[in-house]
């Protein structure tokens, strides 16, 4: 009876450490989510944005520019979330504006080949998609809005600094979100640098932030319920710095989406 015990008690205690040995290991694991660039950028800016936010989430990173479109399938199949990145013009054409090509700058018809498998995606899945400057402008396009072909010859010219540098300029935020801590009425001047932007918007979408001559700074989809997280903003948070309420707060609010997509439902706070 006695040996009995003893051995009742050894499995007791093997069971108990190989519990507190699971525990300690999901505890000390980081969470693991798989994030697509529409197409990085050579100081990996996008990425250093991100992972800055919380260093004890492993991120896999897939850029979808170098892949074929079948790879691509199935890189999506694998996704938590979405980064349309800023980059090049956009073929006029995409909406219906041909001989505006003229007006713009550089075009490479593979990338808007790339991003409307992604937006295609990200709309029939619902996963989390943030749009940064030609970001959001490829969402506007690809759901039936148009483009301005160059700001300075239909608005002003605040949006792009000197020789194509980047600039600052106010920002207003005309409605609350629910997705991101940017309050109503915020203003800020994060960090801009485009010579296009969103002359109609597309039906299913709607307007949060507006520049002071006007034009559509950030949009969402109009649809939360599907689509919880679609925002597109025309800025650069991820060049803005730290302390810019216009830029921390977009990539809180995509991580957060993208990890309540895993079932990581413990929100990153600011």
């Amino acid at each position: 009876m006695e040996k009995l015990r003893i051995l009742y008690l050894v499995l007791f205690i093997c069971a108990f450490s190989a519990c507190s040995d699971s525990e300690d290991y999901i505890k000390d694991t980081p969470h693991s989510v798989t994030i697509v660039l529409s197409k990085q950028n050579s100081s990996s800016s996008y990425r250093n944005f991100i992972e800055k936010i919380d260093t004890t989430i492993s991120i896999s990173w897939v850029n979808a520019y170098t892949l074929p479109l079948s790879q691509l399938a199935v890189e999506l199949e694998k996704a938590d979330g979405i980064i349309m990145t800023g980059g090049v013009d956009i073929h006029p054409s995409l909406y219906g504006k041909s001989f505006d090509t003229i007006r713009c700058e550089t075009i490479d018809i593979q990338r808007d080949e790339v991003e409307k498998v992604l937006l295609d995606y990200a709309l029939e899945s619902g996963t989390p998609c943030l749009g940064i400057c030609r970001g959001l402008q490829f969402m506007n396009v690809h759901l039936g809005g148009s483009l301005h072909p160059n700001l300075p010859d239909t608005l002003s010219d605040i949006h792009r600094g000197k020789d194509g540098s980047s600039t600052e300029h106010e920002v207003y935020v005309t409605k609350k979100l629910g997705a991101l801590d940017i309050q109503n009425e915020e203003i800020s001047a994060p960090v801009s640098c485009h010579h296009q932007g969103i002359a109609r918007l597309a039906d299913d979408l709607e307007a949060w932030a507006i520049a002071p001559d006007g034009l559509i700074e950030g949009i969402r989809h109009s649809d939360t319920t599907s689509h919880p997280f679609f925002i597109g903003v025309q800025w650069h948070p991820e060049r803005s710095g730290p302390s810019n309420s216009l830029a921390i707060p977009i990539g809180v609010g995509f991580l957060n989406a993208v990890l309540y997509e895993t079932s990581h439902v413990n929100n990153i706070s600011l």
